[in-house]
């Protein structure tokens, strides 16, 4: 499954992450989850894709998530 890692775009500083709310879900399903940084925001922060799978897919999701990465790096 893809979907946003956040709301939008990185918060610029180091005082916060930013708000967990996407990835709570695969955090208490115990799944596996990847962002990958592929777009950039209005003031030029990442924003951010989240591969996520079934639990005990690891392998396979990262997989997934590096041929997203490669077909958006294309």
């Amino acid at each position: 499954l893809v979907s946003p890692s956040a709301m939008g775009e990185a918060p610029s500083g180091l005082e916060s992450t930013g708000d967990p709310l996407f990835g709570l879900t695969w955090t208490l399903m115990h799944g596996p989850a990847i962002t990958l940084p592929v777009f950039a925001g209005p003031n030029g922060l990442p924003i951010g894709l989240q591969v996520t799978g079934p639990r005990g897919t690891d392998a396979r999701t990262l997989l997934a998530a590096e041929w997203i990465r490669r077909v958006l790096d294309a």
